[in-house]
């Protein structure tokens, strides 16, 4: 889903002739009037995803040729209230403003509408109660059997996603010294999955190499590693291929002794946005004490999560992602950050993993993945260290 960066590029877009009605695009002059007709618009876009773009009006042929700043203002506040009270199941949309730089008040407004996991979204202002879908021309109605279709893949896409944790923990290359080390896993799975994504992103950034570099520096910029001396995959030298559609980064090559896990850590791409995460260093014995690295885990997690963001905006991947994470083998441990403290001493954790998912979305992964490796792991950390613990905050 090619979605304008600036003004620039909508604007030079439009100058080109290179934007036309399809099932994923449409312009419009400005907001309708109705919410009923604004609904539609909406409605129609959940199927299968695209963008709706207004300030662009059709010229003579009704192609979208002339250029029509909006006021902005309440504009996207508006499409936000219809999607969430005119429409069954409160899709999600994002908004991109493209201001004019001599009159910021005015511009573009493209609402980013993802293909949505619980679609159809069946109109309900105006009494419709209809389902709507979209082809080259512009909105239609929905067949029963589309709408018997679109059913089916919505049970289909809602993963159970403790049992694709359970899975995530059976991958562990080092089950055996779970005794003596604690891990860090952890998946993402976009929803619905897009098996033409690492193409889309391949083609979006010129080139394969453009896209491995743009994902190492992603690696490195989710998360500051400044206090952390221990292993973490934003330590591993290269990506290189795993199979026919998985790319890693994985430090084993880099670690002397590849039977101790502590600086083992792995990510795993797949080419339909799927990922994978082994840490190794979650956990180890200390003075005869089995100790939570939480700085360790935290940087992982966000760098992991910030890695598959990445991929998501390279390929144009809009909307849910399903997220989860497990630290085992954690039985009595205690926390890193309570030794030499006195006052807050700890108590040993009670049980021998932590677990939690959750359902996030794209941008976030990509602009704010420590917030959200923060959501998935502060009660852990709370339970470590006795108190709120975010450890990538202090660095």
């Amino acid at each position: 889903m090619w979605v304008p960066e600036n003004l620039e590029q909508l604007e030079q877009a439009v100058a080109n002739g290179a934007l036309e009605e399809r099932h994923d695009f449409d312009a419009k002059r400005e907001l309708p009037n109705s919410n009923k007709e604004l609904a539609k618009d909406i409605a129609a876009m959940t199927t299968d995803g695209g963008l709706l773009v207004y300030g662009v009006g059709e010229d003579e042929n009704g192609q979208p040729r002339v250029l029509s700043p909006i006021e902005l203002a309440g504009a996207a506040e508006r499409i936000d209230q219809v999607a969430q009270h005119s429409l069954s199941g409160n899709p999600r949309i994002e908004f991109v403003h493209l201001r004019i730089p001599d009159d910021q008040a005015r511009g573009y407004l493209v609402a980013v509408v993802p293909a949505s996991p619980e679609a159809p979204h069946q109109v309900t202002v105006g009494n419709d109660r209809r389902f709507y879908g979209r082809n080259d021309t512009g909105n239609r109605r929905l067949s029963e059997e589309e709408i018997a279709r679109l059913y089916e893949r919505r049970g289909n896409q809602r993963a159970d996603r403790d049992e694709l944790l359970r899975e995530c923990i059976a991958q562990s290359p080092f089950g055996w010294l779970s005794d003596v080390h604690g891990f860090l896993q952890a998946f993402v799975q976009p929803v619905p999955l897009d098996d033409h994504l690492w193409v889309k992103a391949i083609e979006a950034r010129g080139g394969e190499e453009p896209l491995l570099k743009e994902l190492r520096d992603a690696v490195a910029s989710a998360a500051n590693p400044a206090r952390w001396g221990g292993g973490s995959i934003g330590s591993a030298a290269n990506w290189t291929r795993r199979g026919a559609d998985v790319w890693s980064l994985d430090t084993t090559s880099m670690v002397r002794d590849d039977s101790n896990p502590t600086s083992i850590a792995r990510a795993d791409l797949r080419m339909d946005g799927t990922g994978y995460l082994f840490y190794g260093g979650a956990a180890d014995m200390r003075d005869s004490k089995l100790v939570v690295y939480e700085t360790g885990i935290a940087l992982n997690l966000a760098q992991f999560l910030g890695v598959a963001g990445a991929l998501y905006v390279a390929g144009g991947l809009y909307g849910p992602v399903d997220v989860g994470m497990a630290v085992t083998g954690i039985s009595g441990a205690i926390s890193s950050h309570t030794l030499g403290e006195r006052r807050f001493a700890g108590s040993p954790y009670g049980e021998d993993r932590a677990t939690r998912t959750e359902r996030s979305d794209t941008r976030e992964l990509c602009e704010r993945p420590s917030e959200v490796a923060q959501a998935l792991l502060g009660r852990f950390f709370s339970a470590t260290y006795g108190r709120d613990l975010d450890p990538l905050a202090e660095t």
